[in-house]
């Protein structure tokens, strides 16, 4: 779990630091509004990056943390679902809140 977690932090630093220049459907947060204009791809991915860095270092860190328990993989699903859907609403308050 630990290495799917470092996995998915790198995969989310390279977005953050090379985020797309325009939608697509390979790279980049696809939720929501985000396709709406280019402005709104740019935003949303800015944040979306940015939130899920933290988050997957929270649980790489959490998973470090709580390796020698049998069973930290529960602990550790549940707080990335509710994560994943905070992260969402957060992104779309952003791109509802900025752009008008």
């Amino acid at each position: 779990m630990t290495f799917i977690l470092i996995f998915f932090l790198t995969y989310f630093f390279i977005l953050y630091v090379f985020p797309p220049k325009k939608p697509n459907f390979f790279y980049g947060y696809q939720l929501g509004s985000a396709k709406k204009s280019l402005e709104h791809w740019k935003l949303a991915n800015k944040y979306a990056a940015k939130y899920l860095l933290w988050l997957y270092s929270f649980l790489v860190l959490l998973s470090l943390t709580f390796f020698f328990l049998d069973y930290y993989d529960i602990l550790i699903l549940p707080i990335n679902v509710l994560g994943l859907i905070f992260i969402y609403f957060l992104v779309e308050k952003k791109l509802k809140s900025e752009i008008i």
